[in-house]
């Protein structure tokens, strides 16, 4: 089975500015419901790749909790 997407993420704690070693990538296959699942705990994604059609996910279909801006005043 061929990975589903490329995720980068980062895992606290963090730091500013970041250095580029902070970022982690690994291949997941899942749906992006679950992908969450498949990452280290308190993972922060940075992007999301989908491989089959090999574009970036855009934010507003990433899951809820890692959406840029989730709960900020709302």
């Amino acid at each position: 089975m061929n990975p589903s997407f490329r995720v980068r993420f980062t895992v606290p704690p963090f730091r500013s500015p970041r250095p580029p070693s902070d970022v982690q990538t690994t291949d997941v296959r899942s749906d992006l419901d679950h992908l969450p699942g498949e990452l280290p705990a308190n993972a922060y994604i940075v992007s999301i790749e989908d491989l089959a059609v090999g574009e970036y996910v855009h934010w507003s279909r990433w899951p809820k909790a890692y959406r840029p801006g989730f709960g900020a005043g709302r």
